[in-house]
């Protein structure tokens, strides 16, 4: 049986009516729990996100956003950037409804011809060989890291070194080798706006979240 999306704002949104229900139900779940606490609207759409992917309250304590993220994300998402992404995971986990939205592109460099030559020549992890390959056309797109700690210290090594300048990097590598390392690195580099969770948790499923919740800002479905 065909559903029909419910209209939003005057726009139809990825959630059938059903769906947006129980959305909604969870945020404000999730609203009470967390009680009083320091993000403004706009960062919270994100932090609230991330939580209701993730099921874990204790993301707002680790999350870190740039004072310059969303306002950054923002504008690069309503002029039509690209996302360059670690893994296919977030590729697929992108909702094709809102990247409609802008037209915005999603890449996957590590998916392209070479770059297993290339890492097993330069003694390269394949993520890091992949980013490594990107260089200028990073400047004014989007970075978004979920699985790969390598891809996130090669981005903040292109950024230092090559002063090249993503618009906003979203760097949320789980693990327990150099993701906490690499995230914290990338939170002190206060240069680019940054979105980072400190420690080992993350994933590409907050990666994703944290991609759906500035889509949704950049259209006007959030307080941004």
């Amino acid at each position: 049986m065909k559903t029909q999306e419910r209209a939003f704002d005057g726009a139809a949104t990825p959630l059938v009516s059903a769906g947006k229900t129980i959305e909604e139900q969870s945020f404000c779940i999730i609203d009470a729990e967390m009680g009083p606490h320091d993000f403004p609207p706009d960062q919270w759409s994100i932090v609230r996100r991330v939580i209701h992917t993730t099921g874990d309250l204790e993301f707002a304590r680790l999350i870190r956003i740039h004072p310059q993220a969303v306002k950054a994300g923002c504008a690069a998402l309503r002029q039509g950037a690209a996302i360059v992404v670690d893994t296919r995971m977030v590729q697929v986990g992108l909702s094709p409804t809102r990247l409609q939205w802008f037209g915005n592109a999603v890449v996957v460099p590590a998916s392209q011809a070479g770059v297993r030559e290339t890492a097993e020549k330069e003694g390269l992890t394949r993520s890091a060989a992949a980013f490594r390959r990107l260089g200028t056309t990073l400047n004014g797109i989007i970075v978004a890291v979920g699985n790969a700690p390598t891809a996130l210290l090669e981005t903040l090594r292109i950024m230092h070194d090559e002063r090249i300048r993503p618009a906003l990097v979203v760097g949320v590598p789980v693990g327990f080798v150099q993701a906490d390392t690499a995230k914290e690195a990338l939170w002190q580099f206060q240069a680019v706006p940054s979105i980072t969770v400190l420690g080992r948790k993350g994933g590409s499923p907050v990666a994703v979240a944290v991609l759906h919740a500035l889509l949704e800002l950049a259209y006007g479905l959030g307080p941004a």
